[in-house]
């Protein structure tokens, strides 16, 4: 399979506190803080979300067997941390599932990095006997809808305003 020559190739790394230092530099510089953290301590940056951010991927470094049930990476294209990525154990009613979510630098989105690190992600899923991966989005961002779509998610708006995929493995 040929990989066209606009997308920059794309893989996931594992988050130490030096990737964590850039990840958190990224978001700062290209995202809003509501797509990458809570809203805590108030609007923007505060300590509040940095320090959840550190604690955050300190607690997912573990893995999705760690005590967190949880795993994120940083997502590399062409040799740049563009975003991140992550799966974390949940409440599949029977079946082994996970959540997932994503985020990346503005300056990294409609490239097709998203979808590459999307199906790294769902394959890291599978090596991990994960039987479901699921993802809950707002229903205005239609971007993000797309992406899990192109996935194989079966896309269910919600009374709340947000939209529940699920991508069977």
């Amino acid at each position: 399979m040929s990989r066209s020559p606009d997308v920059p190739f794309v893989y996931l790394a594992d988050v130490d506190e030096k990737v964590m230092e850039q990840l958190l530099q990224l978001a700062k510089r290209e995202a809003s803080p509501d797509e990458v953290a809570p809203p805590l301590g108030g609007p923007g940056w505060n300590l509040e979300r940095t320090a959840w951010f550190f604690s955050y991927h300190r607690a997912a470094a573990n893995g999705l067997d760690g005590e967190a049930g949880e795993k994120s990476w940083a997502i590399m294209a062409g040799g740049n941390i563009a975003g991140s990525i992550r799966l974390k154990r949940v409440d599949g009613g029977g079946r082994k599932t996970a959540e997932t979510g994503v985020w990346l630098g503005r300056s990294f989105r409609s490239r097709g990095i998203g979808t590459a690190a999307l199906g790294l992600v769902l394959a890291e899923a599978r090596r991990a006997g994960l039987e479901q991966v699921v993802a809950r989005t707002l229903a205005g961002n239609l971007g993000a809808q797309r992406l899990l779509a192109g996935a194989g998610a079966a896309l269910k708006p919600d009374d709340d305003g947000t939209v529940r995929a699920v991508v069977d493995l």
